[in-house]
């Protein structure tokens, strides 16, 4: 989507999957945008997907786990200068799968109360401040 300053804006999702009672951190690889940043994982909508349909088949093929979307957490507008990225953010139940890490370089298991110890994307930052305080 273009906006008014003439940048892109991208839509994108991602999950903040828990299990046990703690959630996944992915960590982005090094070539790539936001390098060694951590993350909660997701990536694009494509046109004609729901914001949940694309959490579901981007954890699936970032992580080869199958999930459940759950309830939305909080939208980010980041501008990254290049580019504007919308960040929506769900909480996502794990149902299925081996983690296997396809696109990011790591993955850890945190409670929500360890996630500022991570070097976390800006655009991820109001996620995990709606996530602490659900």
């Amino acid at each position: 989507m273009s906006r008014a300053d003439g940048k892109t804006e991208i839509l994108v999702v991602a999950g903040v999957i828990e299990k046990a009672g703690q959630y996944l951190l992915a960590q982005r690889p090094v070539d790539a945008s936001q390098a060694n940043l951590w993350e909660f994982p997701g990536g694009k909508v494509e046109q004609g997907e729901t914001p949940e349909q694309a959490l579901e088949r981007e954890l699936f093929e970032e992580l080869a786990i199958t999930t459940r979307t759950g309830c939305w957490l909080a939208d980010s507008v980041f501008d990254y200068g290049d580019k504007v990225i919308h960040l929506k953010g769900y909480l996502s139940h794990w149902q299925a799968g081996e983690l296997k890490l396809h696109s990011h370089q790591d993955a850890v298991w945190v409670q929500a109360g360890e996630m500022a110890e991570y070097a976390l994307c800006p655009a991820d930052l109001p996620i995990v401040e709606a996530l602490l305080h659900r």
